[in-house]
């Protein structure tokens, strides 16, 4: 009797939901990976959905964003499932736009936030049109706020800052939405997109969410090219093609695109000019063409000099550009060609500059330098340091460039050597931790 008297106050679609569900004998674990699959979806935090799920199941919160999912899912059609709860009745099809983000979101263990983000903009934005503000006031308060993530990304763990950019993402976006295109101020709040877009690009390839990665990077580059300013498209082409260094991309067709993007870009030296001239040197040694390499280090020193010192000497800030990236740089060169000892003594200087917070940067040196005496001949000493680099190192904070060169360290051994039990129990300790 008491459980008629809780179905009768839930909503008919969440009994119907529960019951559904139930009748498969599904657990909520394999819902929640039953409705990522049904979304298309191949990375997803299940723990983020489960708890939906039973919020819907509760009869909290319309699944909104999941209908068609869940009609997927049971093989049923959406408009009997929902019956009139379907999107159509509720007069929800005018922002599908809106439905995607936050169904993407909530796919990367980011919660429903929807409807609180709503309420609160709203509110603000009704006290600020008693203050007299409009959307131009933000701006300097979303130049303040990239550029503490500047600083955050280089600190905190990758799951961590995803949902913190994920919340500002959609307020920019539903900014943008409402200013339109033809607002004086839609320039600069395209450079706005474009670095809370690299930034999520950055965040999503940390966490292994490469095609995901892939999305945003155009995003972000598309809004860089709309902002108008040519150092901002510049910096966030720099990103991309450094990260697609550690994706296995053919090193002949990030040369061509380096070589494109050169041969366009501005003279003004800039850190984006200074992130292709590295990127250049990084694929010419991935190429075995250590002279080139070499040459197109000394492009980027040229470069390095000519930056203001705002930039140098800034070794905190993801925006930064200081001496530590042109010591990385050479590390990787030297690692790559196999001169272990080179890369070593690179790697040290590298590592007296970088401040202590930024761990990831100090294993991926560590991890260069067990390349490099792997790749010069001394297998013993080159495992034993990127294995203690790895083993060290916090999981929360293995991204995905610690585990390409940790790969690489392992790839460059050769096959002879193999089976020796150094190399066996490191590649067991690479395996175990992504298990």
């Amino acid at each position: 009797m008491g459980r008629r008297m809780v179905e009768k106050r839930r909503p008919a679609w969440a009994v119907r939901l529960q019951a559904e569900r139930e009748k498969r004998e599904w657990t909520k674990r394999e819902m929640a990976r039953r409705l990522l699959q049904a979304a298309g979806y191949t990375h997803g935090s299940l723990d983020s959905l489960i708890r939906q799920i039973r919020d819907w199941e509760k009869g909290r919160h319309f699944p909104r964003d999941w209908i068609r999912a869940y009609a997927t899912a049971f093989g049923i059609d959406v408009t009997c499932l929902f019956s009139e709860e379907s999107p159509e009745n509720r007069g929800e099809n005018d922002d599908m736009e809106r439905r995607r983000l936050l169904q993407a979101l909530a796919t990367l263990g980011v919660p429903a936030l929807a409807p609180p983000l709503d309420a609160i903009q709203s509110i603000r934005e009704g006290v600020d049109r008693a203050l007299g503000r409009d959307e131009s006031t933000h701006l300097d308060e979303w130049q303040e706020t990239i550029a503490e993530y500047g600083y955050r990304y280089m600190a905190l763990p990758p799951e961590r800052l995803i949902a913190e950019l994920s919340v500002d993402v959609y307020t920019v976006q539903q900014t943008m939405a409402r200013i339109g295109t033809g607002d004086r101020n839609f320039p600069e709040w395209c450079r706005v997109t474009a670095m809370l877009s690299l930034l999520t690009a950055k965040t999503l390839f940390n966490l292994g969410h490469t095609t995901e990665a892939r999305r945003w990077w155009a995003t972000a580059q598309s809004a860089a090219d709309r902002s108008g300013d040519p150092t901002v498209s510049l910096y966030v082409t720099g990103e991309g093609l450094t990260r697609a260094l550690y994706e296995d991309r053919p090193t002949p067709a990030l040369l061509t695109k380096i070589n494109k993007v050169e041969s366009q870009a501005t003279a003004v030296p800039c850190s984006g000019l200074a992130k292709l001239a590295t990127a250049r040197a990084q694929a010419l040694a991935l190429d075995g063409r250590t002279n080139e390499a070499i040459a197109a280090l000394r492009d980027a020193h040229a470069i390095y000099e000519k930056l203001p010192d705002s930039v140098t000497k800034d070794v905190v800030s993801l925006f930064g550009w200081a001496a530590d990236r042109l010591l990385y740089t050479e590390t990787w060169v030297h690692a790559y060609t196999g001169r272990g000892e080179a890369a070593a003594q690179t790697a040290r200087r590298a590592l007296d500059i970088l401040p202590a917070s930024d761990i990831r940067s100090r294993t991926q040196l560590a991890l260069l330098q067990g390349l490099g005496h792997v790749r010069g001949g001394d297998v013993t000493e080159g495992i034993r340091q990127a294995r203690t680099a790895y083993e060290n190192h916090p999981p929360e904070q293995r991204t995905a460039m610690i585990s390409h060169l940790a790969d690489q360290v392992l790839a460059a051994v050769p096959p002879q050597r193999r089976a020796e039990p150094t190399v066996t129990e490191f590649r067991d300790l690479l395996v175990s931790a992504r298990v």
